[in-house]
């Protein structure tokens, strides 16, 4: 957890320096400084990711008294257990004293995690190389998403999960967002 806590405070300084950048550094440089440090922090964000699933699924077989026909319980069953929600509490807690709220929830097949920071608002110039910037962390760690869908679809009943990450700023605006799905990592 406190890696994941120093890597989204990582990605917070980030986007705090890009929204002061006013000069003296052209866009491009900008960007490539941007994307190598969200690559670092999404490469954490991933790792815990996959090791919060193994957590979960420990919590998915103390939920089987509320299961499905196939003896494991839906992805909300999972994801709103008693246990689950305690980490999930924990967790929030964490993000939150580092000025990022973080929304953790099951719905139908999607496992989501949504990550508002707090007190960056971006102008529509500034969204796209944010977007730009997330995107590239994203895809670096798309096998660790990709797997931490897989990890929690071998603890559920449904037929799919997908694990959708999104990014928003202060003001409510959707910088990024991108799901990993369960069957393509098959």
């Amino acid at each position: 957890m406190k890696k994941r806590i120093l890597s989204i405070a990582a990605m917070t300084c980030l986007i705090a320096s890009l929204t002061a950048c006013g000069g003296g550094s052209t866009a491009q440089e900008t960007t490539e400084a941007a994307v190598e440090t969200t690559v670092a922090a999404e490469e954490t964000v991933a790792e815990e990711t996959v090791a919060e699933e193994t957590t979960v699924e420990t919590a998915a077989e103390e939920a089987a008294a509320d299961t499905s026909d196939s003896g494991l319980p839906t992805l909300e069953e999972y994801f709103n257990s008693d246990i689950m929600q305690s980490v999930i509490d924990a967790t929030k807690e964490q993000y939150a004293s580092q000025g990022i709220s973080a929304e953790m929830y099951a719905e139908g097949d999607e496992l989501r995690y949504d990550f508002t920071l707090e007190d960056v608002e971006v102008t529509e110039e500034e969204k796209a190389v944010y977007a730009d910037t997330l995107k590239a962390g994203m895809e670096a760690n798309e096998s660790a998403f990709m797997d931490s869908a897989a990890q929690a679809k071998a603890a559920v009943s449904n037929d799919v999960v997908i694990v959708v990450v999104t990014y928003l700023d202060g003001a409510g605006n959707e910088l990024y967002t991108q799901s990993f799905s369960s069957a393509d990592a098959e």
